[in-house]
């Protein structure tokens, strides 16, 4: 009996040295598989995304209750098509379900800080967690590349960003060839309800695109604190944000459309779209979050695209 318990804790030291450690966002180093092999994650169009965007192994994902009702996978199914006929579903989103976690059997576990940094102790108990904090103020290609170090997934991950790259690379050309300024950009969502617009620093694909292509972030960005990625501007304080282009989202899930950033700022700020330059030179872009919130390559290829068509459907640089 002594001999057989020798050998099992023998097998599990050789499991723990086979792994790595990993310091995640909350800055807890976490020893993890050298390759993970059944993944759940806990947050769909975030950490869902990234992982199978790296082609990691995922066996489960949070999902949400659609209107047909039917669960599914906010972002996944947008850029991807991702659905749960290809992972289980874990969790619905806002109701953590550690009994079915544990019965998927994952070796590791990927969670967003803001959602279950209260449950890290009971998904410790399930395997090893990693907790991810998209909202900290740093670019998204940055977090996107700590996940990827995570899963052990680099090479992915710089073959994606390489051909990224090489597709800006051809526009910052054709941008340089005209011989203009670089133009202003700010990235908003509008409030229709109380009248405030956000104005966003680092918000997915959106402003990756336009950094990437050499656009100027409006002075006012600079006001967002540090280690956040948005701040509330009262409606009165509009001319602030008179960019070249201005650029936001909107949510299909709750009936808006590309239009719905036109209605809202009627609502809030009556006129505005007459002198604000972005409106009147018909250089706003507006697209689906699902598509241009997760951190994603195929986010940034979308925006990418709808960019280029702006720019020249207006014929500005």
């Amino acid at each position: 009996m002594i001999r057989i318990i020798f050998i099992m804790m023998c097998g599990l030291m050789s499991f723990v040295a086979a792994g790595r450690s990993v310091t995640d966002h909350l800055g807890r180093a976490v020893n993890v598989p050298d390759t993970p092999q059944r993944i759940v994650s806990l947050h769909d169009w975030t950490l869902t995304v990234m992982a199978h965007e790296l082609g990691a192994h995922l066996v489960g994902s949070t999902g949400r209750l659609g209107p047909d009702g039917h669960y599914f996978i906010r972002g996944g199914r947008e850029l991807f098509g991702l659905d749960f006929s290809a992972v289980a579903l874990a969790s619905v989103h806002g109701k953590p379900d550690l009994e079915r976690i544990s019965m998927l059997k994952p070796d590791l576990i990927l969670a967003n800080s803001g959602d279950y940094a209260s449950l890290i102790s009971q998904l410790s108990t399930i395997a090893p967690t990693l907790m991810f904090n998209p909202e900290q103020g740093r670019p998204m290609l940055s977090l996107y590349q700590d996940l990827a170090g995570w899963l052990g997934r680099e090479s992915q991950f710089g073959a994606l960003k390489q051909h990224y790259h090489e597709r800006v690379a051809e526009w910052r050309q054709r941008l340089k060839a005209t011989g203009a300024p670089a133009a202003t950009y700010v990235a908003i969502r509008v409030n229709g309800r109380d009248g405030t617009i956000d104005v966003l620093k680092d918000y997915g694909a959106l402003t990756t695109v336009m950094d990437d292509l050499g656009y100027r972030p409006m002075p006012i960005v600079a006001s967002v604190p540090a280690g956040t990625n948005r701040m509330i501007m009262a409606a009165e304080l509009i001319e602030s944000i008179d960019a070249d282009y201005i650029v936001t989202s909107y949510l299909p899930e709750k009936g808006e459309t590309a239009d719905s950033v036109y209605q809202d700022l009627d609502r809030i700020a009556p006129g505005a779209r007459g002198f604000l330059q972005a409106f009147t030179q018909r250089q706003t872009i507006s697209l689906s979050r699902y598509q241009v919130y997760p951190p994603s390559f195929k986010g940034l290829e979308l925006t990418l695209e709808r960019l280029s068509a702006t720019i020249q459907q207006s014929g500005q640089p």
